[in-house]
């Protein structure tokens, strides 16, 4: 498992920035929902940040 640290990008409503390792990755909210599950959704809506630990499975998604 490895973590991923989401937050959202400055000046849009939809488009998540994933930093894994040194790799940035940027995706919309609904691919990352639909990847990761509605709860990383509503830490990321309510915090505006969160650390996500995921699986090689879900890493090789975000490619």
């Amino acid at each position: 498992m490895q973590e991923l640290s989401c937050t959202w990008v400055p000046g849009t409503i939809d488009v998540v920035r994933l930093r894994l390792g040194t790799r940035n990755i940027e995706l919309t909210s609904t691919r990352l929902g639909r990847i990761f599950g509605s709860q990383a959704l509503n830490d990321l809506y309510l915090k505006g940040r969160v650390v996500l630990r995921a699986n090689p499975q879900q890493i090789d998604l975000l490619a």
